[in-house]
């Protein structure tokens, strides 16, 4: 993937790092490399590591539909950089901010280049575009979620269903198009723990790439989307990677999905209340 965005605890390029406030996360033994001071307390968004590059950019062959939660995860292309997404709603998909609409608060238009490939078949895609962004009221290295409305009903694929965010400990699946060089691991192949949580936030023990960015992440107990990917915490070479994602559960994203669902809806766009961010 071509984001070359900079994160928080971990992304990339285009946005200032450090928008003050928000709330603490003790990563757990996230600090393998030698070259790294010992682990200690940090903001998700203080530090500016990149996220490794995906192996090959553009649009996947085919989707990855063997469960009802890879057949909601959606490709979302806009020009030249692509990220991950999951269906929320026969018209809403939820992402990463960053992805979408980077320094834009509020309801925009969506970029008349974003395309959104959508599982019509094991192993065909539909494409599908953005007719609005629904993103909160504050940078997205604040709060890393959107909801893109589109033009047309997906009404053949039931949307992902949202639960609660388990606690540190329990067993996780990030779902996504990423694929780092040198790895031949396929979209149901990154599982692992989740090492803290926080209000908005959850630090899971599992590495990501760039193209997996916005993607949904699960539980692996009963298969509820719990958050969307937003960066990496580490460096590229340590042994046990960590990736912040946020939360679906909380005030903030509930009310991004309700405007965004009003919007969808019919409701004028320049009336859709503010999301606030906390």
């Amino acid at each position: 993937m071509h984001l070359a965005l900079k994160v928080s605890v971990a992304l990339a390029v285009m946005a200032p790092v450090g928008c003050g406030g928000g709330y603490r996360v003790e990563v757990m033994g996230a600090s393998d490399n030698p070259q790294r001071q010992a682990p200690r307390p940090h903001t998700h968004y203080d530090s500016t590591i990149l996220l490794p590059s995906d192996q090959s950019a553009g649009e996947p062959s085919q989707p990855f539909a063997g469960t009802p939660q890879e057949k909601s995860v959606v490709h979302i292309r806009t020009g030249s950089q692509s990220c991950s997404g999951v269906l929320v709603g026969p018209r809403l998909v939820a992402t990463a901010h960053q992805c979408v609409a980077s320094g834009q608060t509020g309801v925009i238009p969506a970029d008349p280049k974003m395309e959104i490939d959508i599982a019509s078949t094991s192993l065909t895609w539909t494409t599908r575009h953005g007719s609005f962004v629904v993103a909160p009221a504050c940078a997205w290295e604040k709060l890393d979620l959107a909801v893109i409305v589109l033009g047309d009903s997906v009404d053949w694929m039931p949307p992902a269903k949202v639960g609660t965010a388990p606690g540190a400990g329990a067993h996780v699946q990030a779902l996504g198009f990423g694929r780092c060089a040198g790895q031949a691991r396929g979209i149901a192949d990154k599982v692992g723990l989740v090492k803290s949580i926080d209000s908005d936030a959850l630090v899971i023990a599992v590495g990501l790439c760039l193209g997996d960015v916005g993607g949904p992440v699960v539980s692996s107990a009963g298969g509820d989307l719990i958050g969307v990917v937003s960066h990496q915490d580490d460096p590229d070479n340590v042994a046990h990677p960590t990736t912040t994602i946020f939360r679906l559960d909380t005030t903030s994203a509930r009310s991004l999905f309700a405007a965004a669902a009003a919007v969808a809806g019919g409701n004028d766009p320049a009336k859709a209340p503010s999301v606030a961010c906390e």
